[in-house]
């Protein structure tokens, strides 16, 4: 299940790439955290296509990159981290 804060960080980087496609002198980084906003959409399909660990690892690492933004869905994906974690431990 992907959590609130990982969908809020999705739109938050989302809107901070669309503002810097306006200004052509700040291209760069439109490009830069449009890079960040597709890891993240990455790891939330690895996600829901039950690839839970590694979807959540891809948008803790995509996420960290857009401190202190990024720290919003890192919280969230590092809450999916840990309940797989306590799957793990009950099921053996």
């Amino acid at each position: 299940m992907i959590k609130p804060q990982m969908i809020a960080a999705v739109v938050i980087h989302a809107l901070i790439a669309l503002s810097f496609l306006g200004d052509p002198e700040y291209s760069f980084l439109f490009y830069f955290v449009a890079a960040i906003v597709l890891a993240n959409v990455i790891g939330i399909l690895l996600i829901v296509s039950d690839k839970k660990t590694l979807g959540a690892k891809v948008f803790l690492i995509s996420s960290a990159v857009m401190v202190p933004i990024g720290l919003i869905g890192a919280f969230g994906a590092r809450k999916i981290l840990d309940e797989e974690k306590k799957k793990t431990f009950y099921n053996n």
